[in-house]
């Protein structure tokens, strides 16, 4: 007896859908998409200070990449432009809209800091070394008060040993790497410069001291910081990326011979985000 096996093939058809990709400056200029920059009052000037709303308005699958170096112009001219220090892509279907925050640093030191009311407009992509910079910055994740001086150095002039804090090692990484770019030798640090030493407080002429008491739940990365009346940095007083879970009394002090202003603002700032704000008066009285 003869056995006779029968094969059946089922084909199956699947379509996929490449989404079209497109940097957000060219998705703009096509009218693929529309979009809302407005800052952020959650966030410091050199964390999250902005955030943007894309909406598709094209029948297309989208990719919107808002590139690494990316400038957004304020439409005040009393508040800081900001670039964008690390890469983002928008994946979005047809008439789907989403908003999130993006990392930047200021680029204009002695404007006031953004908020919740302020508007942006898309700039330029900035020029090649702050590009570099920037670049640099999402590589390491310096999203910090570091990352910020060291784009000062080349967005505002300021001196290369400005690139100060409690990281050292990280200070001298950035500090080496932005004189390259300028084509300059890496300055002599001063241990004795309270401005730019963050480990001797005995630097200190006449200090003002407090502290936070606060609780975390679990392990966080926190920071203090001193800011002046336009909510821009001017020293960094506490830093611990690996905080413990538990009830702390962070204690900071600061020099009032140095900063001499009649208001600052000290922030705890935990996992990016503020989260306490202190008015500081010392010369009040």
């Amino acid at each position: 007896m003869k056995t006779i096996i029968f094969c059946c093939a089922l084909l199956f058809s699947t379509t996929f859908v490449i989404a079209q990709k497109l940097d957000l400056s060219k998705a703009q200029e096509s009218d693929k998409i529309e979009i809302m920059i407005k800052g952020s009052e959650e966030s410091t000037h050199y964390m999250k200070p902005v955030e943007i709303t894309i909406t598709n308005t094209s029948e297309a699958d989208l990719e919107v990449v808002i590139p690494n170096g990316q400038i957004f112009h304020t439409t005040s001219e009393d508040v800081q432009d900001v670039v964008i220090t690390r890469e983002e892509m928008v994946a979005l279907a047809p008439g789907e809209q989403r908003t999130l925050p993006l990392y930047a640093m200021c680029i204009q030191q002695k404007n006031s800091g953004s908020n919740d009311d302020e508007i942006y407009r898309l700039g330029p992509m900035a020029p090649k070394n702050l590009v570099a910079l920037t670049r640099e910055i999402e590589k390491r994740k310096d999203f910090n008060t570091l990352g910020q001086y060291a784009v000062w150095t080349l967005s505002d002039g300021e001196h290369l040993n400005s690139i100060s804090g409690f990281d050292m090692e990280e200070a001298l990484h950035l500090k080496t790497f932005v004189a390259g770019l300028m084509g300059v030798p890496v300055p002599e640090y001063d241990p004795n410069d309270y401005l730019t030493n963050y480990e001797d407080d005995g630097l200190i002429q006449r200090a003002v001291k407090s502290r936070f008491r606060y609780f975390f739940t679990e392990e966080s990365a926190v920071t203090i910081a001193m800011f002046d009346e336009d909510n821009i940095l001017v020293r960094e007083l506490y830093n611990n990326p690996n905080e413990q879970a538990g009830e702390h009394y962070l204690e900071f002090e600061y020099d009032v011979e140095v900063y001499t202003d009649k208001t600052y603002f000290v922030r705890l700032i935990r996992d990016e985000e503020i989260k306490v704000s202190m008015k500081m008066e010392p010369r009040q009285g």
